[in-house]
């Protein structure tokens, strides 16, 4: 009897106990059965789920079973469920949801992760979290993740875009309809939209970005830096069902992808419930982060975060969701950009050391970087300079032109970050960047000038002569002026033959390089490809360049110009490849204070 009496005593203190823990968001230190397999749910079952929607304190809301989806996608099951409770009645599934931890009888069974476009309901998908321990804990780790470079490679597209009229080139982004674009035919099953919180760049820059982020399960939103301590009460810990952030850019600008904790063992945290970008193996910060607010929308209700604290390291991105270590540290590419115009301006951060991102990340900090000081609309000339830091090399890799634009076609900055996108993504070999600095000199008028015509000193040379070239240059709204340029006949030059002279702008001249030795432009090796990036032409060298009567061959991306014929004869016939035409030409460049545009070619004859 005594017994008895003090069993009710005991059992409220436990119960005590677990309300405590369910009221401030910890998890409960269940026994090894905590989690519930698939094949032990069935509809009708009811539980709950743990998210953050204001602040760090974890709320609760409800959810009942539906159904499962067995082998929606290959070798992957889905928990259909039913949400209700909290804001969820007025906003239905929020981005940020991505990775709410669902129990059923105090049992974990998976992340919310899925939802259905243009559904009204809060009906969403759970990943099962047997699927994300198997496909997340149990992956030998590596020190790099998987290249998304392809097999090859693609020239930049010079020849498509004038320099002088300052017509949009092709964007780096890849074309594709914008998540929210209404498609009455199509309710699909996707990903839920993870929050891309920015701050420090500019509205018309991510509104321009937004089809890309979109592209990647992305929802731009802006908002601000990192949270301090002194907005909080309390230091945030990362348990499941707290808001987690995976970091993109920390600094002057930020930029950070929001989600939520499912599942902690030891130092291992699983997120999200569905990929990020499905790298594989990654390496980004994971921060902890805090909920402003949950800001509700007919198209996609979201959550207004900002990240707090770096905590650790993302070092999984798979299918079934993220995974990162507890205090560890991902590498970061320190970044400096310089903007001089009306106003000089510096920005430094870190940016994510990733393939993929990276150069896109860059673009975005660029753009944001000119529109916060120089005006949109107008003419300008405009100046870049990008210069890389790789690891093994002395001196930086450097991409500089010259450009103008009327308005704001974003032409030129798109103009420098391919070939650094070339560099990053090269088939060749892995590269790794330690610094990146970027300056930008913009002027309000326009620099431009047309080759009118050209004159030479003499219709006939002799092998060895000089030869003198006058070129006329026609600045906008300014006076015609000769530029001279004295060019060397090389001794070899064929008597009796006729050489053509042509001065030339640098989409003019990217087309005869193509045309007179395509397979020194095509890399077989990366200190090929560095030094083709290197030597692009630029907008404001006026070249002249003297055609010989005289034929190579290119061989594996390098140029032989003056073979014996009887060599010539063999390697042209020859069954081994990489061998093409080279037509041997003296180059001369000449930097000017304009972008030019224009072409121009004289005939002279050879003694």
């Amino acid at each position: 009897m005594e017994r008895k009496r003090h069993t009710l005593p005991y059992f409220l203190v436990i119960l005590g106990i677990f309300s405590a823990f369910i009221a401030h968001g910890k998890s409960m230190p269940f026994a090894a059965g905590s989690i519930m397999n698939i094949d032990e749910i069935v509809p009708g079952m009811k539980g709950y789920g743990k998210t953050v929607f204001i602040g760090d304190r974890i709320g609760i809301f409800n959810v009942e079973v539906l159904g499962i989806l067995r082998n929606w996608e290959a070798k992957s099951n889905m928990i259909l469920v039913r949400m209700s409770g909290g804001p969820l009645e007025k906003s239905g599934i929020i981005a940020g949801m991505s990775g709410s931890p669902v129990y059923i009888g105090n049992r974990l069974i998976g992340a919310v992760a899925y939802g259905w476009s243009f559904a009204k309901d809060a009906i969403a998908g759970i990943t099962p979290i047997n699927e994300m321990k198997n496909t997340l804990l149990n992956i030998p780790a590596q020190e790099e993740g998987l290249s998304l470079a392809s097999a090859g490679w693609e020239l930049p597209s010079l020849l498509q875009s004038d320099p002088v009229t300052g017509s949009p080139a092709p964007s780096l982004a890849p074309q594709s309809q914008e998540i929210t674009s209404y498609d009455f035919g199509k309710i699909k099953l996707t990903p839920i939209l993870s929050p891309f919180i920015v701050s420090g760049v500019s509205s018309d820059v991510l509104q321009r970005m937004r089809p890309l982020f979109q592209t990647y399960g992305l929802y731009p939103v802006q908002g601000g830096s990192s949270v301090s301590y002194s907005d909080m009460v309390g230091r945030p810990k990362l348990v499941p069902g707290a808001s987690v952030a995976a970091i993109l850019i920390r600094g002057d600008l930020s930029a950070a992808v929001v989600g939520t904790v499912t599942y902690i063992e030891g130092d291992n945290v699983l997120a999200f419930g569905h990929p990020f970008l499905q790298t594989g193996n990654a390496d980004l910060p994971m921060a902890s982060a805090y909920v402003y607010t949950v800001l509700s929308s007919q198209s996609n209700s979201v959550k207004m975060a900002s990240p707090v604290e770096i905590i650790g390291r993302i070092n999984q991105d798979r299918r079934a969701g993220i995974g990162g270590i507890l205090g560890e540290s991902a590498r970061m590419i320190p970044c400096r950009i310089e903007v001089e115009g009306s106003q000089k301006l510096e920005h430094n951060f870190e940016i994510a050391d990733n393939k993929l991102l990276t150069p896109s990340l860059i673009l975005m900090a660029a753009q944001s970087a000119v529109l916060s000081t120089e005006r949109k609309l107008g003419e300008k000339s405009v100046r870049i300079r990008l210069s890389a830091q790789i690891e093994g090399y002395e001196k930086p890799i450097v991409v500089e032109n010259v450009f103008y634009e009327l308005d704001q076609s974003w032409f030129s900055l798109n103009h420098i970050v391919q070939p650094f996108t070339m560099i990053i993504n090269n088939q060749f070999q892995s590269v790794r960047i330690n610094r990146i600095d970027l300056k930008i000199t913009v002027l309000d008028s326009r620099q431009t000038a047309y080759i009118e015509s050209i004159r030479v000193d003499k219709k006939q040379v002799k092998p060895g002569d000089t030869l003198r070239v006058d070129v006329c240059l026609k600045p906008f709204t300014g006076e015609s002026f000769y530029q001279t340029v004295m060019m060397h006949i090389p001794e070899d030059t064929l008597p009796g033959s006729m050489v053509n002279v042509t001065a030339c702008d640098a989409t003019f001249g990217q087309a005869l390089n193509l045309g007179r030795a395509a397979g020194k432009y095509l890399p077989t090796n990366f200190e090929q490809l560095l030094r083709y990036i290197e030597n692009m032409e630029r907008n404001n060298n006026l070249m002249v360049r003297v055609l010989l009567a005289k034929k190579g061959l290119t061989y594996k991306g390098e140029g032989f110009p003056s073979l014996p014929a009887s060599m010539l004869s063999v390697m042209s016939f020859s069954n081994q490849s990489g061998v093409g035409p080279l037509f041997d030409e003296v180059v001369s460049r000449v930097p000017t204070s304009y972008v030019l545009n224009g072409n121009q070619t004289i005939p002279v004859a050879v003694k």
